[in-house]
């Protein structure tokens, strides 16, 4: 019989992603010759470089969760034949065993390699560097060097990094939105990210036991020249791409729901690692996010017009200290079963993807994300989000990509959604041009 050594218990911002067993999924398209059995080296050492990715999640006895130190190195890494498109193929995802894990789905010279990550020990900005160690690792085995990395310490709390800074919860307390859950933010060009804004969890029916399938996706994918004239906008105008994406995003929600653009409501997580002194490291913390909150102040406003206002209002809470201290508005344990409200509209933004080595031979070709929720029997459904999906947005060899990950009963209606943005910002980027 073993002993359980515990590291510590989850903080409130990792509790929600526990109680939802909430995976996400950082996939790359390669084609070439891929070496699996170096593939497998560079997991193991990527997993003796950050133990957290081999640790394990056990209930503590206050209704919480554990984490737990893990004594069997890294699990075996899901090799299926299949088309690598679809990025989850009947794989198990189990917290009680262990928090990460690696698949890939080859066709002939063509495959998906996806690193997931439990939420729980790890945001996108996190996830994102461990991906890009995890290339260095397997070009290094394949060209002969050594993948060992210099080991990190388990990933702080942003509640224990707050209190390191000062940083306290305010009275009244910013209202925080509805708790179910998400991923990070950045800046694309200024870019795009994620944050402890809770996106809802995609609960799709496990197929049998403890496999699960990943949501379909609608996608906007810009072309490298498309993706360049927006940028030259927001260099003209004095905005960020992050916000002329978000206010694409929200002209074409209100639209397609019918709704006044003064009754959305946007929601977006915020990187706070650079935003609280001193500066945190990517891989440091787990969930390093704030929540932003957007209301459009009139019902007639064109895409610059808009994402000027969502920058300036995201610089005034940032500036306020507003953002900073949201993480510590979140319950123990969030309340599921609350119904969004119509005009609600949540948006995470991993930003722009690092580079990622490779060796002679295979080429990286595209950057896809993926999640998947494993919630426990006894954990209730969320309501179906009015959108219908989850979009997380990114950038990958210059191109940008949002993805809504979405129930194939709104494949139709988050197809359209997807046009919809993309026509909005290629018209904009075509003006700039």
């Amino acid at each position: 019989m073993t002993t359980s050594t515990v590291v510590r218990p989850l903080a409130p911002s990792e509790v929600t992603f526990a109680g939802a067993g909430v995976y996400m999924g950082y996939a790359v398209q390669v084609s070439g010759t891929l070496d699996l059995a170096a593939l497998t080296a560079a997991y193991e050492a990527l997993v003796r470089a950050y133990p957290v990715l081999g640790a394990r999640l056990e209930p503590s006895d206050d209704g919480g969760f554990d984490l737990v130190a893990g004594t069997s190195g890294a699990p075996e890494i899901s090799v299926v034949d299949g088309d690598p498109h679809q990025l989850i193929r009947d794989q198990k995802f189990d917290q009680r065993v262990v928090l990460s894990h690696v698949s890939v789905v080859r066709d002939g010279d063509t495959a998906s390699v996806t690193l997931f990550t439990h939420h729980s020990i790890a945001d996108a900005y996190h996830s994102l560097a461990v991906l890009a160690e995890l290339w260095s690792c397997y070009t290094d085995v394949v060209t002969g060097r050594s993948p060992e990395r210099e080991v990190h310490p388990y990933p702080a709390s942003i509640e224990e990094l707050l209190a390191e800074r000062g940083i306290e919860k305010r009275v009244p307390p910013v209202p925080v939105p509805v708790p179910v859950p998400a991923q990070p933010e950045a800046d694309v060009e200024p870019v795009v990210s994620e944050s402890v804004v809770a996106e809802p969890a995609v609960t799709e029916a496990p197929v049998d036991d403890d496999r699960h399938n990943a949501p379909l996706v609608a996608r906007c994918h810009l072309s490298v020249a498309e993706t360049a004239a927006l940028v030259e906008l927001g260099h003209r105008e004095g905005v960020t791409i992050n916000g002329l994406v978000s206010a694409a995003i929200l002209l074409s929600d209100a639209e397609l729901r019918e709704l006044p653009l003064t009754q959305m409501i946007y929601l977006y997580p915020v990187d706070l690692r650079t935003r609280i002194t001193p500066t945190v490291g990517k891989t440091d913390g787990t969930n390093l996010l704030g929540s932003a909150k957007y209301l459009p102040p009139a019902e007639s406003m064109g895409l610059v017009e808009l994402a000027r206002s969502i920058c300036e209002s995201l610089a005034a809470a940032l500036a306020e200290g507003a953002v900073q201290q949201t993480p510590l508005h979140i319950p123990k344990r969030n309340t599921a079963g609350a119904t969004p409200p119509p005009g609600m509209l949540i948006v995470t933004n991993w930003g722009r993807v690092p580079a990622l080595r490779a060796p002679k031979g295979l080429r990286i070709t595209d950057f896809r994300s993926t999640l998947v929720s494993t919630p426990g029997p006894d954990v209730p459904r969320q309501p179906q989000h009015p959108s219908g999906g989850s979009c997380i947005l990114s950038t990958f060899g210059g191109r940008l990509s949002i993805e809504i990950h979405h129930a194939e009963a709104v494949a139709a209606q988050q197809k359209r959604r997807a046009d919809c943005i993309a026509a909005k910002l290629r018209d904009a980027g075509a003006v700039a041009r």
